[in-house]
């Protein structure tokens, strides 16, 4: 995984093809709601000209593609969970920063892709405040196992756009798809006509911590029927989202 230079005006062409991606399967759903060509080329004008004094946070460099969070994604999971890298509690132990240790940090990286850079991958974790580096700089400790693409300051545009897609297909799958095929897709809300408002960090928290071992968790006991397990190769992801319906300004 390295940098390189990288920006909007130089990825006309990939921004092009992601907001397609996004607006598809919407647009699809508008439309078989009756919704007008025009009625939806007037909605997009309006949004824009709504938020086009917005400064612009999207990060576009290669360090931010999608495919580089799955790679980051699979350092912090095995640190999570691999017994070569818990403590006997079962908790991520903090890893040396020496390159040749073989029970550190760039020993754990190798361990999940040889080709990536270990120096790199530790800037992007650090980054995105997954790790902390310890006070006498020899080691580094992983605060979170999931891995997002939304920080302070900035986003990574491809991985938040790609979520934007998914999450509208899903959608789309539930309106239109054939009742007797399955494509690996679903879509499902819950929701609560109370909650008290003043838990919600608490509840954010719970989610960061356990998101992705809910997946891996239900990914590891369906591996252990062995007729799921042959057919296993296939990338799946599960989202959380959280909405207050609170009055609405028209």
């Amino acid at each position: 995984m390295k940098w390189r230079d990288d920006s909007t005006a130089t990825n006309v062409s990939l921004l092009s093809q992601w907001v397609y991606g996004v607006l598809r399967p919407i647009v699809r759903i508008l439309r078989s709601a009756g919704v007008s060509e025009a009625s939806l080329i007037e909605g997009v004008k309006r949004a824009s000209a709504q938020h086009d004094g917005d400064a612009q946070k999207g990060r576009l460099g290669s360090g931010s593609r999608y495919e580089s969070l799955l790679a980051l994604g699979g350092v912090t999971g095995a640190w999570a969970r691999s017994s070569a890298w818990t403590d006997d509690s079962g908790h991520a132990r903090a890893l040396s920063l020496r390159p040749d240790d073989p029970k550190g940090f760039a020993a754990l990286v190798r361990s999940v892709d040889p080709r990536l850079d270990a120096a790199a991958v530790l800037k992007e974790l650090q980054d995105m405040e997954v790790v902390k580096i310890l006070a006498d700089a020899r080691a580094v400790r992983l605060l979170r196992h999931s891995v997002r693409g939304t920080g302070e300051e900035t986003f990574s545009v491809e991985p938040v756009l790609r979520d934007l897609q998914r999450f509208a297909e899903t959608l789309e799958h539930q309106v239109f798809r054939d009742r007797h095929a399955s494509s690996g897709q679903m879509q499902l809300s819950a929701a609560r006509l109370s909650i008290d408002p003043g838990k919600f960090d608490d509840f954010c928290r719970f989610v960061t911590r356990n998101g992705q071992m809910l997946l891996d968790s239900a990914d590891d006991r369906l591996k252990s029927y062995g007729e799921i397990a042959d057919g296993a190769g296939a990338n799946y992801g599960v989202g959380v989202f959280v909405f207050f319906e609170g009055t609405r300004s028209e």
